[in-house]
């Protein structure tokens, strides 16, 4: 008897974890970013200006249905964002220590790379099912990478045996994000959706920089630091994207 139930009980414990494995759905999704509040910002006396542009987003998540209304979704966000090159070049410019003797401004040179991170989040999403579509409303938290635009300014006279550098001293920062967001699905088929989704995401990104003077010497180099900082820029994101969603079962 008790050999009977066993092989009941394991064949409806096979037949339950069939089942929610089958609940699973998975969204892969694209569209753009737009920077707001003063990570938009290209004002070169605020610390707090990112100088960012409109950008690209890239979405992937899972969804875990708990019932009819409440899930679990895990969630990757790519975001990469253009740099205001010239309001930058501006504020590298503008914070050249007074001993700097710049004789010609043509001289300077400046590269940047764009605004760049990847967020691994997870959190709560309830579903209204509104006949002809769902309706999703999501809050997730999580793991926020920034990759710096490592920008960079260099003064170079040929007339001088120095020339002047200003570059980030870092080259990747990690905080906390939020996403606060909401999607909508429509069938296409009994497997596939159409997705529109739309959210707000914010986090921080910590900027250390150096300014530093490097003299040639006959026997090589030297470098004298001049100053440094580091200030914190909020990353501020409003982002809309379009995909599809696969459903497993």
């Amino acid at each position: 008897m008790k050999k009977y139930l066993l092989i009941l009980g394991f064949i409806s414990l096979c037949n339950f974890s069939q089942a929610q494995y089958n609940n699973w759905y998975f969204s892969f999704s694209m569209g753009g970013g737009w920077p707001t509040s003063t990570f938009a910002n290209s004002i070169a006396g605020d610390k707090l200006s990112g100088y960012a542009q409109k950008g690209f987003s890239l979405v992937i998540d899972a969804t875990y249905p708990l019932n009819d209304h409440w899930g679990l979704k895990g969630m990757t966000l790519i975001n990469t964002n253009s740099v205001d090159n010239d309001g930058m070049q501006k504020l590298l410019t503008a914070r050249v220590p007074s001993i700097i003797s710049v004789t010609d401004p043509s001289k300077f040179s400046y590269t940047s790379n764009p605004w760049m991170w990847n967020a691994l989040l997870g959190g709560p999403v309830y579903t209204l099912n509104l006949g002809r579509f769902y309706w999703d409303l999501q809050l997730l938290g999580g793991l926020n990478l920034t990759y710096l635009p490592q920008q960079k300014l260099q003064y170079n006279d040929p007339a001088n045996k120095w020339y002047y550098l200003d570059t980030n001293s870092t080259t990747m920062n990690s905080s906390f994000g939020i996403l606060a967001g909401t999607a909508f699905r429509f069938p296409i088929s009994e497997q596939l959706n159409l997705k529109l989704g739309f959210g707000y995401y914010r986090s921080d990104a910590k900027v250390s920089y150096q300014q530093a003077r490097i003299s040639q010497l006959a026997d090589g180099v030297n470098t004298e630091v001049l100053a440094n900082g580091s200030y914190s820029i909020p990353l501020r994101m409003i982002t809309g994207t379009i995909g599809f969603v696969y459903y497993l079962n």
